[in-house]
């Protein structure tokens, strides 16, 4: 009988030696682990008696501190257009973001006017054609018109850097398909080191046209150095994208 339980105390022994305290391996790994840097050290110790926009007279109670946070100005909130993205353009101010809308303006004024000159070309093309089946020959039964429409791209070519207007070129060409645009957007720009980014959403009678804008810096003045559409969307939904 003492042989039993003297081999059951070793037993126990032995159990407890091996043991290791759940808090001794707590310290083990937080020795061990690589901690990252800790930002704003203090800001749970560091004491705040007073606010700027408090007197020093006022204690502040946490009903205090309620009502300051309360009528802090809230950070703004921009809409957003689905497939487009958000329309702040808070980071283009002044000059900048005025190239872009007087832009954006003057070509919707333009692809009127160059619709109105193409719809009077060809009614006065019929106009030539069916007078000359009808009076003598050698007559010239058309006269001189008022009003001509005019197709007139001189305010969109002055806000685009003389070198690179080639690039508008190709976008008129291109935008043509999308008919006369009637609106655009523009969207929340990238703004980079070297390289700024302005989304424009126009809308057209047949087709939506994504592009981008790339404006740069000519001495003292905004230049817009490229344009390129990257997505159409027809009226019935489909989406085409478009690498120029």
């Amino acid at each position: 009988m003492g042989f039993a339980l003297s081999s059951c105390k070793r037993k126990v022994e032995v159990e407890l030696a091996e043991y290791t305290p759940l808090s001794k391996s707590v310290e083990e790994f937080s020795a061990a682990a690589q901690w990252a840097y800790e930002i704003e050290a203090d800001r749970l110790s560091k004491k705040i008696d007073s606010f700027e926009a408090v007197s020093k007279s006022v204690p502040l109670s946490p009903l205090v501190v309620a009502a300051l946070e309360g009528g802090a100005p809230m950070a703004s909130v921009y809409p957003a257009l689905d497939g487009f993205g958000s329309l702040d353009t808070s980071s283009m101010q002044g000059e900048l973001l005025e190239i872009v809308k007087t832009f954006c303006l003057d070509m919707l004024e333009y692809s009127q006017s160059a619709a109105d000159y193409e719809k009077y070309q060809a009614a006065l093309k019929a106009q030539k054609k069916s007078a000359s089946s009808q009076a003598p020959s050698g007559e010239d039964s058309s006269a001189p018109e008022e009003n001509v429409p005019q197709k007139d791209s001189s305010k969109i070519d002055a806000a685009f850097a003389s070198e690179s207007i080639f690039s508008l070129a190709m976008f008129l060409a291109d935008s043509s398909a999308a008919g006369v645009l009637k609106s655009f957007v523009i969207g929340r720009p990238f703004v980079g080191e070297e390289l700024i980014e302005v989304p424009v959403r126009w809308t057209g009678q047949k087709q939506i046209l994504h592009t981008k804008l790339y404006p740069v810096q000519a001495g003292e003045s905004w230049k817009i150095q490229q344009i390129e559409i990257y997505k159409s969307e027809a009226n019935d939904g489909n989406v085409k994208t478009d690498g120029n």
